[in-house]
């Protein structure tokens, strides 16, 4: 039998850390293994402070797995703490990690936005923020951490035999790491977009200006690439629409689910149908609200309290504080508070129990320009639960999946009158104890058969560019 070939893997997001992106990496390191790829991760070093840190997910990583953690540095606490201590005032404590590459990237707001008192060194703290994030830490704010990583990267490259270097973004930043070793080595490249860069629904934040530059670094960095992976069709268009220049290998790998994902777990609460509970796991921020199901729920119990007072919500994960206050608004203002519960961040466990004895998935899709692309890891998550989702989707590659494999239905994103009339059919109707799957259909989305086609392009590259000199 050869020897198993090896897999530089570059992620931001990876267990501990509780978020959707991990659940692709960590699977993929774990499943290449049986085609003949062992890999080393280079991913963060989370503190264990952040709110979606989970060390029970430490056993999602196999045995035999090499993992290098890269602390993150805070720029914007080393120029401010140098800055009071030129003044004689105390350092500030060390501020807690972001540790999502996904939600780091925050809005450039006015330097002024954030200044709690008012005092000169909160508008100076202010100012600071909004230069470095406009200007210096770009793409997002793991810059810093990419530098690092890549200097790690380097060493393992000389010490050790690397076939083939693998990024997932975001973090974006993570993109420098591997132009860079592919300039450097000629190793190939292969760039997972699980999230767009420009054009992302999530980064409408971002200025006019600023997208020209991005647009400009993204097409620079890419031209080193093997191999360009999205996680849906319509990405995959999208990215050869905007860098028609490209020479890289374009493919299409989308998330996954898992059959043993849930292991043993089972429903424990019993279909009695007095109580219809609706669950979502996962963060409501920017372009991912949820609005329009409260709105819905508050229409339905002016009209008919009787039937909307059988709805129970609950959301597990962070809600962005502007979110929950505008949340907060229109639960108040139909007077149905007492039908939603913010549990807000819990072990993992405890989310997945919650998915297993809902009643009804609650899956909230980002909106914006590129939405018709996006099908979050969470769709699939859901998948392997197998009940009955409510998606609240623009048109697009998440509805198709969702209405073809007969996973459930989906109504417009922010459309509380086509809301109101799904979920007013839905709460008048039992509670079916399983989903009709079309499981033929979705068997080209298992876990396994992706991770497969993923190894076969690892193999064909890395045998396409034996004796190739570096670009």
């Amino acid at each position: 039998m050869s020897e198993p070939r090896t897999l530089l893997v570059i992620a931001g997001e990876f267990p501990p850390l509780k978020t959707i992106g991990r659940i692709r990496t960590v699977k993929f390191v774990d499943q290449l293994r049986q085609h003949g790829w062992r890999s080393i991760v280079i991913t963060l070093k989370p503190s264990g402070t952040e709110p979606n840190y989970d060390p029970s997910l430490m056993a999602e990583i196999v045995d035999g797995v090499d993992v290098i953690r890269v602390p993150i540095r805070n720029r914007e606490e080393e120029i401010a703490n140098a800055v009071k201590r030129l003044l004689g005032r105390k350092p500030a404590a060390p501020a807690v990690s972001a540790g999502t590459a996904s939600g780091a990237a925050v809005a450039v707001a006015a330097p002024v936005a954030t200044a709690a008192s008012g005092g000169l060194m909160d508008h100076a703290h202010a100012l600071t923020r909004w230069v470095l994030r406009s200007f210096v830490d770009v793409p997002d704010d793991f810059r810093l951490w990419a530098d690092e990583a890549l200097k790690v990267a380097r060493k393992l490259c000389a010490e050790r035999h690397i076939d083939a270097v693998y990024t997932t973004l975001p973090p974006f930043s993570s993109m420098f790491v591997g132009h860079a070793l592919r300039r450097e080595t000629g190793l190939p490249w292969i760039a997972d977009y699980r999230d767009l860069w420009y054009g992302d629904v999530l980064r409408e934040w971002v200025p006019d200006w600023r997208k020209k530059i991005e647009l400009r670094m993204e097409r620079r960095l890419l031209r080193e690439a093997d191999v360009i992976v999205t996680v849906s069709e319509p990405k995959t268009a999208y990215m050869q629409r905007l860098h028609p220049e490209l020479k890289a290998r374009w493919e299409t790998l989308t998330n996954g689910y898992d059959t043993e994902l849930y292991g043993e777990r089972k429903r424990t609460r019993p279909f009695t149908g007095e109580t219809i509970e609706f669950v979502y796991t996962g963060r409501l921020f920017k372009n991912r609200r949820g609005y329009a199901f409260a709105e819905a729920l508050g229409r339905l119990h002016r009209s008919d309290p009787a039937l909307a007072a059988r709805a129970r919500v609950r959301i597990f994960g962070g809600v962005e504080p502007s979110i929950r206050k505008r949340y907060d608004q229109i639960l108040a203002e139909y007077g149905i508070a007492h039908l939603y519960d913010f549990a807000g961040d819990v072990p993992y466990a405890e989310a997945m129990n919650a998915q297993v004895n809902c009643d009804y998935l609650l899956l909230i899709v980002d909106t914006g320009e590129t939405s018709d692309g996006v099908i979050p890891g969470k769709l699939f998550e859901y998948v392997s639960v197998r009940r009955p989702i409510f998606a609240l989707c623009d048109p697009g590659a998440t509805q198709q999946i969702i209405e073809r494999a007969r996973l459930g239905r989906a109504v417009p994103a922010e459309s509380a009158e086509a809301c109101e009339a799904m979920l007013r059919d839905w709460l008048a109707r039992p509670v079916p104890e399983q989903v009709d799957s079309d499981d033929a259909y979705l068997a080209q989305f298992d876990r396994k058969a992706i991770t497969a086609r993923l190894a076969r392009l690892l193999d064909e590259v890395v045998d396409g560019r034996k004796g190739a000199p570096a670009r």
